[in-house]
């Protein structure tokens, strides 16, 4: 017997847990240390829209995977050249914001729409979206933390500044169908930062698409600051109206000397009981090259290769295989030690399943 069909009690379909979260990067990492670029994509057109970056370097590691993007927008184009040709007038950052901008929000026509959780619009902002195999179906909310460091270059601030979201103060908002929260200064341990009183906001964090949008103004020096007047992360490179000024760059470096993004993703899991049961009279015999004999011409001739398994046949359980009506197979089940089977003893098995 090669198959059997479940009957309608074989299986049970288990409740749905919530909120199930995993490690969110490549060989179930949660944590990068260090991320790269690829030289072939930063020096390209299209990476004058979008950077991606790896856990290891893509130029010499050919196992180097996408672990997320950034981008930089502006609503009037600035920090990017105009293009020539059929793109005559566009120009990437300003494609860029309005892609975002009609993705994210209620009012999509607004010019300076992104606004933090102190009120205040920017023009211009950086995104860094999770790549989509990455997460589930989501980023765990309040479950990350991400360190900018602004130490070197356009960055002169010397400031080194850790991120979180306000998930365990606010029940966020819905804004576009889509559930939104600050990004505010803290960390996963100690949580939501105040100084002299104030949160301080950088931005908003987008969990069930992966998307977090940095306010320009806010890593700037001088602009954007809190209420008490000491926040900014000192970055001092503005950018021109009509030239290309790697602003992805920018933040890649503040993320690279940041040295930390820990996150994890989230998903609800339905898990599916199957109860294989086999019988006395079922799977005592093997096609197993050493469990028959065989002929001449290489083909098993039906003939038991042990004289003892004449009277008693025997085999041993070690896979479940789950078919579909093709007889295609579509998971499968290792038993821990194998399951002697003959005759003389019935078995079930229990296989769970989850998706």
């Amino acid at each position: 017997m090669a198959y059997t069909d479940f009957a309608g009690d074989d299986i049970i379909l288990g409740n749905v847990v919530q909120g199930v979260t995993s490690t969110a990067f490549t060989n179930n990492v949660g944590t990068l240390t260090n991320i790269y670029t690829s030289s072939n994509q930063t020096a390209s057109a299209g990476g004058q829209y979008e950077w991606d970056l790896y856990n290891a370097n893509p130029d010499t590691d050919t196992t180097a995977e996408v672990q997320f993007s950034i981008a930089y927008g502006h609503f009037k184009g600035s920090g990017s050249a105009r293009q020539s040709g059929a793109t005559a007038g566009n120009q990437p950052t300003k494609a860029v914001y309005s892609q975002f901008r009609n993705f994210l929000l209620d009012n999509p026509t607004d010019t300076k729409a992104f606004t933090d959780g102190e009120g205040n619009g920017s023009g211009g902002y950086y995104f860094l979206t999770v790549n989509r195999s990455r997460y589930k179906q989501g980023v765990n909310a309040g479950n990350w933390e991400l360190h900018l460091s602004a130490s070197a270059g356009h960055y002169t601030g010397g400031i080194h500044v850790s991120l979180i979201d306000d998930s365990s103060v606010s029940d966020g908002n819905v804004v576009n169908g889509h559930l939104v929260y600050n990004i505010v200064s803290g960390s996963e341990t100690a949580g939501v930062a105040s100084v002299g009183g104030n949160t301080h906001y950088w931005g908003m964090f987008y969990p069930e698409l992966g998307i977090y949008a940095l306010s320009a103004n806010k890593l700037r020096k001088g602009t954007g600051v809190g209420p008490n007047g000491t926040h900014g992360l000192g970055v001092t490179h503005p950018g021109s109206a009509n030239a290309y000024d790697e602003h992805q760059g920018d933040l890649f470096e503040m993320i690279r000397k940041g040295g930390y993004l820990s996150m994890r993703s989230e998903e609800d899991v339905t898990s599916t009981h199957y109860f294989v049961r086999a019988k006395n009279q079922q799977y005592n015999y093997s096609t197993n090259h050493t469990y028959q004999r065989t002929g001449s011409n290489g083909e098993l001739n039906g003939q038991l290769l042990h004289n003892t398994f004449i009277q008693n046949p025997q085999t041993f359980i070690t896979t479940v295989g789950l078919y579909n009506t093709q007889n295609e197979l579509l998971a499968i089940a290792k038993l821990s030690k194998p399951l002697l089977k003959n005759f003389e003893r019935e078995t079930t098995l229990r296989i769970k399943l989850d998706h």
